[in-house]
Formats: structure tokens, C-alpha cells, sequence
């Protein structure tokens, strides 16, 4: 297992999900691959275009992360599962769930190509 890998990958999952990093245009560009595809906890399908489309104008909830696992798939692609709950501006919490998303290395860098959220039971 390379800690450092997994800590980088990690770090850029948590990245993603700021407030700012979401509603910056230009850093979904450099984190999201052009072959992203997303299976949200809604049933629905999104690709990069669309994501760009409406991430940036969305307010998300607060995203609390827990239960990182990193698995190497190739050299240059990982999986991260982790456990997200959702919570409103106030605190009170609105849905669970499993989460997965596979990052690529391109070039020098990392970039999420995959995500799936499945909402689950309280934990």
C-alpha cells in the first residue's frame, strides 16, 4: 500500500467536495476528467458537460466524510470508498451514503473519472 498515494487521493476527494473548489469552473476542469460519469443517489447520469454545467450555480450541502479506503486498480488508476453524511447549513443532517470514485492519472496530475453515491441507512 502507498500512503502517500492514498493520502494524496484522499486529499483531492475531500478538495472536490469544498464549497469553493465546487463552484470554481476552472478547478472542476482540472479535477474531472473528460470522460467523467457520475450515478448519483437520485438514479440519475451525469457526464463532465453536464456537471459543469450545473455544479457551480448549485448549493450543495456540507459533505462529512468518514471510512477512506484507497484500493489500487493499475498503476495509474485507484478506487476511493468512503462513507458521506449530509448535512444543511444548520447542522441537521439529510441523507447517508456509500460512496465510490475512481481517479486517473493524467500527466502529472490526478483526475476523478467515475463517481456513484448510494444513499444507505443512517450510520
Amino acid at each position: 500500500m502507498n500512503f502517500k498515494l492514498d493520502n494524496l487521493l484522499v486529499e483531492l476527494e475531500l478538495y472536490l467536495q469544498k464549497p469553493e473548489v465546487r463552484a470554481s469552473r476552472t478547478e472542476l476542469e482540472r479535477l474531472i476528467g473528460d470522460d467523467f460519469l457520475e450515478f448519483a443517489a437520485t438514479g440519475h447520469q451525469f457526464g463532465k458537460d453536464e456537471v459543469l454545467a450545473r455544479l457551480p450555480d448549485e448549493r450543495q450541502p456540507h459533505i462529512e466524510a468518514s471510512l477512506f479506503t484507497v484500493r489500487e486498480l493499475s498503476a495509474d488508476v485507484c478506487q476511493i470508498t468512503y462513507r458521506a453524511k449530509l448535512k444543511k447549513a444548520d447542522d441537521n443532517v439529510i441523507g447517508f451514503s456509500i460512496r465510490s470514485s475512481i481517479w486517473r492519472k493524467h500527466r502529472e496530475s490526478w483526475q476523478i473519472v467515475f463517481h456513484q453515491g448510494t444513499q444507505c441507512k443512517p450510520f
